[in-house]
């Protein structure tokens, strides 16, 4: 099973800057999520997300960056391309980012986590390609009201690939 896990606001955004548009303590039931959902699996991404985390691993999860240049770091598996990172995963795969790796793996993938932030950030630069909502089955979803563990209301929708 490979698996998306990505945050968006309203207009796709999902970075600006290298950074998360809603910045690092913006959503915190979202981080407890996403940590749940990926702990014991393989976590592939971009160099530019993994750079996001301050070139560290996260933990208790295997780490598998795609880039031409090997990371270096211990605890860090580095793969030239997707499909590298892909034969090398020895876990359920979720691929964490960023948009040129979202972009590349859409196709490969067979569920689809999506936190909608209501929330617009002007100033994003980096995306979330566009879904085709025909190849998709919403299967839940979980509402979360701006709090003070939250600064924007947010939606976390899981979809399985709809039967071709």
């Amino acid at each position: 099973m490979k698996t998306i896990v990505v945050a968006v606001d309203t207009q796709n955004a999902i970075g600006v800057n290298g950074q998360l548009p809603w910045g690092d303590r913006g959503l915190r039931d979202d981080m407890k999520h996403f940590r749940q959902t990926t702990l014991g699996g393989s976590v592939i991404m971009g160099r530019k997300t993994f750079e996001s985390f301050g070139s560290k691993p996260l933990p208790d999860r295997e780490n598998i960056v795609v880039s031409r240049n090997p990371t270096g770091v211990k605890g860090v598996l580095s793969a030239l391309s997707l499909q590298a990172a892909y034969d090398l995963a020895r876990y359920p795969i979720f691929v964490i980012g960023g948009g040129q790796i979202y972009e590349q793996a859409l196709d490969d993938m067979d569920r689809l986590i999506v936190t909608y932030v209501d929330a617009t950030f002007e100033d994003a630069t980096v995306f979330f390609p566009r879904v085709d909502c025909m190849q998709w089955n919403e299967i839940d979803r979980q509402h979360f009201d701006a709090d003070e563990r939250n600064a924007y209301a947010f939606d976390i929708v899981t979809f399985e690939r709809a039967a071709q």
